[in-house]
């Protein structure tokens, strides 16, 4: 019966939202209807509950889907970005710049499903915009990256897996950098004023910069370490995967 009533609620709100075009009703994956103003701005549709469960809002924000396909990522702080205008349209992304190979290594090395329609809409597409600054450890801007194999990895000074993963890095940085295969850092700007600190300690040997985020949602960055893999094309052939995949990713993209 509860459940009944949050469907019809939902209902009356989803048809309303055709009379007031600067709202946007959409639907939480646990069933919650949520109101998206156009001009900034989100909320539960229940006032009473609305303070308490943005509390619950985890800090990489909450997915939601509207009847149209629309996929909307809401923040803790109330503000709210479109990641995908439509789910059917994610089903492909561009496959005839997709490696096989490598798409059946993240098929096999992708473990937060509830963001891989996302990141699989990437897939195959010209990598993202990205730019980074105060370059440590050498620089290197997206305008070089054609004709090599690029790792961003996304991470952040006050993440435990992010700092653990800086050995891992280094080791591949320096097997691979001959075959031109690039690594870059992408640290959070939120405790980037530490860099220097956690670089000295580490000893990590790639370069690394401070990055914005404004980028940080463009590559729609939920987790962190995120690391994406770009080919020579300047493709996106991978983004989300497992540490202990980034290695084979990287060798079958050499292959070819």
């Amino acid at each position: 019966m509860r459940n009944m009533c949050i469907f019809f609620i939902y209902l009356i709100c989803f048809m309303s939202s055709f009379a007031f075009s600067q709202d946007i009703v959409a639907k939480t994956r646990d069933g919650r209807a949520v109101i998206l103003r156009k001009k900034g701005g989100w909320f539960f549709y229940d006032p009473s509950i609305d303070s308490k469960q943005r509390e619950d809002v985890p800090e990489q924000g909450l997915m939601a889907t509207t009847l149209g396909g629309q996929v909307f990522i809401l923040r803790k702080d109330g503000t709210w970005n479109l990641v995908s205008s439509s789910v059917e349209r994610t089903q492909s992304s561009n496959p005839e710049q997709l490696n096989p190979k490598v798409m059946q290594l993240i098929k096999s090395g992708y473990s937060n499903t509830e963001y891989w329609e996302i990141h699989k809409s990437m897939l195959g597409k010209k990598a993202p915009e990205l730019e980074l600054f105060n370059w440590m450890n050498g620089s290197v801007p997206q305008e070089t990256w054609m004709g090599k194999i690029v790792v961003v990895v996304f991470w952040a000074t006050w993440c435990s897996p992010c700092r653990a993963s800086i050995p891992r890095n280094n080791t591949l940085f320096q097997k691979y950098k001959d075959q031109g295969v690039v690594f870059i850092g992408a640290c959070c700007s939120r405790g980037q004023e530490k860099i220097m600190e956690v670089i000295k300690q580490s000893g990590l040997k790639y370069p690394t910069a401070t990055v914005s985020d404004f980028y940080v949602k463009i590559w729609n960055v939920f987790y962190w370490p995120t690391y994406a893999i770009v080919d020579r094309a300047g493709n996106l052939q991978a983004i989300g995967v497992d540490p202990d995949y980034v290695e084979p990713i990287i060798q079958a993209l050499l292959e070819k």
